[in-house]
């Protein structure tokens, strides 16, 4: 019998036997219900974060809503822009007003650009479906007509006309200078007319119902202030030209009672010759 101590390769190795399994599996066991946890924790913020955003988004889309069902800019704008085009004129006639539909725009999303107006006319009435624009001098992207009020899916596309204002306060400033002489002089042809947030503030008694507008034309631009009556204010009392702030001109209506307001008058054309007056010189001269 060999007395050849044996190999230490060849001893077994103690507590080597599948023990220690066990252990290996309580770890996979704890790391699983981690695991698990962390996801129902995500799971619950992700849901309550989801009816967070969806409950912020009902109460902005119904600010928005109530927005336009007290706008009076877009009507506004949107009849100016609808007044030469034939074809809403063969649905409803001349164009009387344009009101917000309520029962059509219940469903707008968060953020719309499109709503419906009912356009009323002297013959009838129609709803039509408006594109809002992001662009700064541009109210609308497209507007179509509903020839059916029960499908709101079928619409015409009508053309419209550049609207040269900004609101409905924008719109009777433009009515009653783009034709004034003094301001076509000043600016040239009258393209836009817009509210000026900043003059308005420096230049306006917070007392009145008065704002600061700027008049762009083709040849430049020039300010106005405006005096609406404060029961609408639409109805315009007095315009002032603010070439000078410190000495208005007055454009439109009445001064203002104890003001210092002087009338602006228009250029001058060439003086013409007076010819009594031609005679008697040519008859002095004579006479020497």
């Amino acid at each position: 019998m060999s007395h050849a101590p044996h190999s230490p390769y060849s001893q077994p190795v103690p507590n080597s036997s599948n023990s220690g399994g066990g252990s290996s599996k309580n770890t996979v066991i704890i790391v699983a219900i981690i695991s698990v946890t962390m996801l129902l924790m995500c799971g619950g913020v992700l849901g309550l974060g989801y009816y967070a955003v969806e409950r912020l988004a009902k109460e902005i889309n119904a600010m928005d809503y109530d927005y336009m069902v007290d706008d009076e800019d877009t009507p506004a704008a949107l009849l100016f822009a609808l007044t030469e085009n034939e074809t809403i004129q063969e649905h409803v006639g001349e164009i009387e007003s344009i009101e917000f539909a309520p029962e059509h725009n219940l469903d707008n999303s968060i953020y719309a650009d499109e709503y419906y107006y009912r356009v009323i006319g002297t013959t009838g009435e129609a709803i039509v479906r408006v594109e809002l624009s992001a662009s700064e001098k541009e109210w609308f992207d497209r507007v179509e007509l509903i020839p059916d009020e029960t499908d709101l899916d079928t619409r015409v596309q009508l053309e419209t006309i550049q609207v040269p204002f900004d609101s409905a306060m924008g719109r009777s400033t433009y009515e009653l200078v783009k034709e004034n002489a003094t301001i076509q002089d000043e600016v040239g042809t009258v393209q836009y007319v817009a509210y000026d947030w900043d003059l308005t503030d420096k230049y306006t008694d917070e007392d009145e119902a008065s704002y600061m507008f700027v008049v762009e034309g083709n040849m430049g631009e020039t300010h106005v202030r405006v005096l609406f009556n404060d029961y609408d204010y639409e109805t315009v009392e007095r315009i002032e030209w603010m070439e000078d702030p410190n000495a208005p001109e007055l454009l439109y209506g009445e001064p203002e009672e104890g003001s210092q307001l002087k009338e602006a008058t228009p250029p001058a054309d060439e003086p013409e010759t007076n010819d009594s007056e031609t005679n008697s010189g040519e008859s002095s001269e004579e006479s020497v």
